[in-house]
Parts: structure tokens; C-alpha cells; sequence
């Protein structure tokens, strides 16, 4: 026992604070090292208020180490477990999805056949002179597409019209998408050629003002020029051929001397006049009526991960009856607003809308966006709400399905794809695009009761699962939620 106060002092000190010995502390420091432990600092104190904390007082932290190291050998096979089966996963859907939108342009040429074309040849033989039409009947079996040849008497006879009334009837019929194109060969056409050719006072014979094509560009902006109307165009350098070097050269031999020269130059120059009837004028147009409508399908489903904290609180307060028109009020009322911003950026870049509608035309187009985001995203809402409950990771499948899809059957004329894409007059976007066609380019109005049905069965058809939709989150959640109470029991006890 220390007899004085000092020497009492100078014991607890030293029981608190032990001295310090280099040998000792040394060898603790090699052999903590050596064993991959914590390692402490060299000067620690003794007293249990300070065990496992540093000088500074913070808590010791774990460090890291290699990735080599033997440490984390189960991560690394469990990085290369997950690394696997994520590519085969994401190469799979690759190659199964994606390729529905590759192949939407593979081999056109081979489905051309199922392109129609309507030529009427009004104008018959003359003088004693076959009709200088005689050869195209012959000339289109050469060409791709399916060509509906037609005299004038036969054509009135299918459409019960009279003669005045072909040509008014023929551009109907091609705007009315009865055909893609058609050839329209005027009357007179061989008596004005053998009266240019044999009188030196007559005109030139010029074949546009007897050949009119009529197309409309507007029906399929990016395939129209580069795919169908070189049909057409095929079968005008095929005519000219045989005019040229059959034609012609027999007219000539039969008049002899009678023959103008001049005229017959200008006979010669073979071209058919083309008429774009509703033509594709500004390639803004391209925006809202391609690429637009996958950031339209994207804006769906962004605005349910803002929602979705939200939803899940007032899931666990509200009725099941009070939540479905909760979720359905607020859904169509963002809807509504983003369909009218999306709709006023086609208006900064003066995309006119006047062309079917009138003053009109925004608001239709508005609406019309309205109701296409409410197809699209109620179908997000409702897929990614069950989705959702195996994993959050597997959303991003269900939305590049729904875009490739969608975009797949619209961008390109289903004509010239295989029957595979004849899904596509069921989808949604293929149906808006038609109807903003008709709003920015005044095609054909006939298909839209047909358009604007399909939009609001999808429509109809979320709203009606949606309910459903609701109870299984529900419910699954709820299970999931007393397996994890029953397994945290289990721990505790």
C-alpha cells in the first residue's frame, strides 16, 4: 500500500496509463499485422472506456484490400456468377426483341408484290395506229407490285361512274389509300402523236401532258420516294424503251415521207408527269411523327417514378376503391398536361396544323396525344407495377419491348414488311401516326374511327385491369411483409 498521497497518485497513473515499452508494443504490432486484424495504434490505452476506438476517439474502420486478395474470393465468384448470367440475359433480349425492329426493313423487295397500283389507259388507237398504250399492260408483268390495268369502259363499269368522271375518280381512289399510286393515261393521247408527227404546223407531242402519275409522299414520308414510287418510275424507263425502239420506228415507216422531223425529236423524250398529291413538305414533320412518339411512350413512364414514393403512402391509407380513382385522376391529369407541352414544341418549330382541321388542328392533335399517353402509359403502369415485385432491374425489359413493339409496325409501310408485322394495326402508336399524318398532311380521314378506336380500347383495357392490378401489388405485399416479420421472430428468438 503506498503510504502518501503522491505515491498513491503516481500508482493510479500508472495503472491507467501504462509505460510505454517499444519491444513489447513492437512485436504486438508485427504480429496484428501478420494475422490481417485490426491494427490498433501503438500507444493505447487500457481503460475500457477507450477499447476499440483511436487516439482521436472515432471507431476503428475495416480496411480494404487487392481484389486478388484471398479475402474476397466468394465476391469474385459471385461477380462472375452475376457478370454471366447478366450478358446472356441482356444478349437474349437483344437478339429476341431488337431484331423485330431490324427486320421491319429486311428484304422490301421480296413482299413489293404486295404494293397496288392502279392504271387506267383511257386512250385508244387512232387513225388506224395501235394505241401508244398498247405495250404497258405487257410492261408492268415485268415490274414488281401488283398492277390493276383498266381501259376507260372497264373502269367506269367497276366504279359506276361516267368518262368525265375517271379522272376525278382516279386521284380518289389514291388518296383514299385504295391503291399506293396510279398511272392515268389521257385520252387522245395516239391521235394528238400522229397529228404532231404528220402536221408541221401542230405542237410537239410532250407525254406528261397524256402520262400523269399520282402518289402521295405524305402517306409514308421515309419510304414513299425511296422504295415504292421507283416502281414507277422502273416501268416509265421500261415504256420508253419500247417506244423508242419498237413504237416509234414502226409510226415512222408507216407514214413514209409524212413524218416531221422535228416533232419527232420531241416524240422521243418519253417522261411521265408526277403529281405528289398530299406531298411531304417539311421534314420537321419527321419528329413529332417518328422519334417524337418513343420520347411521348418514354415521358409515361419517367412521371411514375416521381408518383411512386407518394402512391405507396396513400396505398397504405386510402380504400382500395379511393386508391384506383386516386392513381387513375392523377395519371390522366399528368397526361394532359405533358400531351399539351409535347404537342406547343411541334407549334415553336411552325409545324403547321392547319391542313386538315383548320384553326382547329392543335387542339385535335392535343387530344389525340392526350389519349395516346394514356394507351401507353396505363399499359406501363400496369406491367411495371407486377414487374416491380420481382425486381426493379427487370422494368427496363417490359419498356424496350413496349418501344420496339410499337415503333417497329410504324415507322415502315407494313406493305413491304412480312405478315408478322400486321400486329401493328392493334398497337398504339402505329394508330396515332396515321391519325397525325392526316392532321399535319391532310391524307386520307377515312381510317380514323379506326385509329381513334384502337387508342381507347388500350385505354379502356388498363383501366379495367388496373383494379386488378391494385390487388395483387397488394396482397403480395402484404405476404412479403409477415414472411418478414415471421423471419425476424425466428432470429430473435
Amino acid at each position: 500500500m503506498p503510504s502518501t498521497d503522491q505515491e498513491r497518485h503516481s500508482s493510479l497513473d500508472e495503472q491507467a496509463y501504462p509505460k510505454y515499452d517499444p519491444v513489447v508494443e513492437g512485436s504486438r504490432y508485427e504480429s496484428n499485422k501478420a494475422s490481417g486484424q485490426y491494427v490498433p495504434s501503438l500507444i493505447s490505452h487500457t481503460n475500457s472506456t477507450n477499447a476499440g476506438a483511436d487516439q482521436s476517439g472515432l471507431p476503428l474502420q475495416k480496411q480494404g484490400t487487392r481484389f486478388m486478395s484471398p479475402k474476397v474470393r466468394k465476391l469474385r465468384k459471385k461477380l462472375l456468377f452475376k457478370f454471366l448470367q447478366t450478358t446472356i440475359a441482356l444478349s437474349s433480349f437483344l437478339i429476341c426483341v431488337l431484331s423485330i425492329y431490324w427486320g421491319a426493313q429486311y428484304n422490301e423487295s421480296h413482299f413489293m408484290h404486295k404494293v397496288t397500283v392502279l392504271v387506267i389507259i383511257q386512250d385508244e388507237s387512232s387513225q388506224g395506229q395501235p394505241s401508244i398504250a398498247e405495250s404497258l399492260p405487257e410492261i408492268t408483268q415485268n415490274v414488281p407490285c401488283t398492277w390493276h390495268v383498266y381501259n376507260a369502259r372497264e373502269y367506269q363499269n367497276k366504279r359506276n361512274i361516267r368518262a368525265a368522271q375517271i379522272d376525278e375518280e382516279f386521284v380518289h381512289q389514291v388518296h383514299h389509300q385504295d391503291y399506293w399510286m396510279g398511272l392515268n393515261v389521257k385520252p387522245n393521247a395516239t391521235n394528238d402523236l400522229v397529228v404532231s408527227l404528220t402536221n408541221a404546223s401542230a405542237q410537239p407531242f410532250n407525254f406528261s401532258d397524256y402520262f400523269q402519275v399520282v402518289f402521295e409522299s405524305g402517306r409514308n414520308p421515309s419510304t414513299m420516294k425511296t422504295s415504292i414510287l421507283p416502281n414507277m418510275q422502273h416501268l416509265e424507263r421500261l415504256y420508253e424503251q419500247e417506244v423508242v425502239t419498237s413504237y416509234l420506228p414502226r409510226l415512222v415507216s408507216q407514214r413514209n415521207d409524212d413524218v416531221v422531223r422535228g416533232n419527232l425529236i420531241g416524240a422521243s423524250n418519253v417522261h411521265f408527269n408526277y403529281w405528289d398529291y398530299r406531298p411531304f413538305y417539311n421534314p420537321v414533320i419527321l419528329s413529332p411523327l417518328q422519334v417524337g412518339l418513343i420520347y411521348c411512350l418514354l415521358l409515361t413512364f419517367f412521371q411514375l417514378g416521381f408518383y411512386t414514393p407518394l402512391h405507396e403512402e396513400m396505398a397504405r391509407s386510402l380504400k382500395p376503391r379511393s386508391l384506383f380513382f386516386y392513381r387513375l385522376g392523377v395519371s390522366l391529369s399528368t397526361y394532359f398536361i405533358l400531351s399539351l407541352f409535347f404537342c406547343t414544341l411541334s407549334a415553336i418549330f411552325q409545324i403547321d396544323f392547319t391542313k386538315a382541321f383548320g384553326r382547329g388542328g392543335f387542339v385535335v392533335y392535343w387530344m389525340s396525344t392526350w389519349l395516346l399517353m394514356a394507351a401507353l402509359g396505363g399499359a406501363n403502369e400496369n406491367v411495371a407495377s407486377i414487374i416491380g415485385l420481382f425486381g426493379f432491374q427487370y422494368v427496363g425489359f417490359w419498356l424496350m419491348s413496349w418501344i420496339v413493339l410499337n415503333i417497329s409496325p410504324a415507322f415502315y409501310p407494313l406493305v413491304t414488311n412480312s405478315n408478322f408485322y400486321r400486329y401493328g394495326y392493334m398497337m398504339p402508336i402505329p394508330n396515332a401516326v396515321e391519325i397525325y399524318k392526316v392532321i399535319f398532311l391532310d391524307t386520307s380521314k377515312r381510317a380514323m374511327g379506326r385509329h381513334y378506336g384502337v387508342i381507347c380500347a388500350w385505354i379502356a383495357l388498363n383501366i379495367c385491369l388496373f383494379p386488378v392490378v391494385l390487388s395483387v401489388v397488394s396482397k403480395m405485399k402484404k405476404r412479403d411483409a409477415v414472411s418478414k416479420g415471421d423471419s425476424k421472430k425466428a432470429d430473435d428468438g
